[in-house]
């Protein structure tokens, strides 16, 4: 009995000890509710500039889809740039020290009234 015990324990141990494999949380998605395709959405650190931009889709994201994005453990901080380009527009839309952290989902929005886009934040 006191050798079943001590592998409980130990199995115990081992669970306690190993790392938490939760999402990262700056972790979002994304839901284009503009009305307009987005061919471009892209994340930066404030630290890089304006002109380092990877875009995170793999195909336009259409008005009513959604995306999932993903950080990796290189990148650091809750705090980043966003920048989104429509597909058939020349203009783009830049958000400023965003903080990922406090938040999953970023709905997209556009008021055709005063020619803005916005986010809601959940």
């Amino acid at each position: 009995m006191k050798s079943f015990l001590s592998a409980l324990f130990a199995i115990g141990l081992a669970v306690a000890a190993t790392p938490s494999f939760a999402a990262d949380s700056r972790n979002v998605t994304v839901v284009n509710e503009t009305g307009y395709a987005i061919k471009f959405l892209g994340f930066n650190a404030p630290d890089d500039g304006l002109d380092e931009w990877d875009n995170e889709l793999d195909k336009v994201l259409q008005n009513q889809a959604s995306t999932y994005v993903e950080f990796d453990e290189d990148d650091e901080g809750c705090v980043w740039n966003i920048r989104v380009d429509w597909q058939n527009y020349d203009e783009s839309v830049l958000w400023k020290n965003v903080n990922l952290c406090k938040f999953t989902a970023l709905r997209l929005r556009y008021d055709s009234g005063t020619k803005t886009t916005s986010f809601v934040a959940e």
